[in-house]
């Protein structure tokens, strides 16, 4: 007759020998998991800024600001989801199970640098290029028709080519204003896109380094006490099984 009882006892000790060897040191794969969960995150945030600064054009500075925040947020919580997988999935893989860890925060708000203040109308007026526009209905006056007939450029040529040239000069100064503002505007929120971009990186290279340090504790201990509940149920299997030995 087959001894049921020792075929037991070698399976189960063979089962908690397989265990054993799975409870191997993981600080190792721990950290290659962190730094594979912080690269992506950075990856997936980088295309959103990317996207941000696309769209920079037509978009007021707070909204670029605000833009910018949510892809911080974003980022850092799906660091967050991922850590939290790797650090389960490493645990998993050696036979073990960790508890969830605490909610990783927001990251901090960071001050958001004063918005670029507006063109002034003596910056427009000093470029070259607006004068001659406005310039330019005085310039061809004297070859108006009126100026022509009568052979020279009197009031009645000269006061509506003054008039043609004050709006022409009030339309191509709001004009360079406007372009000169959405330039800045849009000088401003590259630079402030890559500020927040490095910020991002500095934020999750410091919440991976402190991820690896505690999470590779909590797992050291998970896998100390796995250890020895193990053997200690190796050691009370070994006498029973040379009990059973013994003819």
């Amino acid at each position: 007759m087959p001894d049921r009882f020792a075929d037991a006892v070698r399976a189960r000790r063979h089962e908690l020998r397989a265990d054993l060897a799975l409870l191997t040191p993981a600080r190792a794969d721990l950290r290659d998991a962190l730094a594979a969960a912080r690269a992506t995150a950075l990856a997936q945030a980088a295309a959103d800024f990317a996207d941000v600064r696309r769209t920079l054009d037509g978009h007021p500075a707070g909204a670029v600001a605000a833009a910018a925040r949510a892809v911080e947020v974003a980022a850092c919580a799906a660091w967050s989801e991922r850590a939290v997988a790797a650090e389960r999935g490493t645990a998993a893989d050696r036979g073990v199970a960790l508890p969830a860890p605490p909610d990783d925060p927001p990251p901090p708000p960071a001050a958001e640098p004063s918005p670029p203040r507006r063109t002034r109308v003596v910056e427009a007026l000093a470029d070259a290029g607006t004068w001659r526009l406005a310039v330019l209905p005085l310039a061809v006056a004297p070859l108006s028709g009126l100026a022509g007939l009568s052979g020279f450029a009197g009031p009645s040529v000269l006061l509506p080519a003054v008039g043609t040239a004050v709006l022409v000069l009030v339309a191509v100064v709001r004009s360079r204003r406007a372009a000169a503002d959405r330039a800045r505007l849009h000088r401003w929120g590259t630079d402030l896109l890559a500020a927040a971009h490095a910020r991002l990186d500095a934020e999750l290279t410091r919440r991976t380094a402190a991820r690896t340090a505690g999470a590779g504790a909590r797992l050291d201990a998970a896998l100390a006490r796995r250890r020895a509940a193990v053997g200690a149920e190796l050691a009370l299997l070994t006498p029973a099984r040379e009990a059973v030995d013994v003819p």
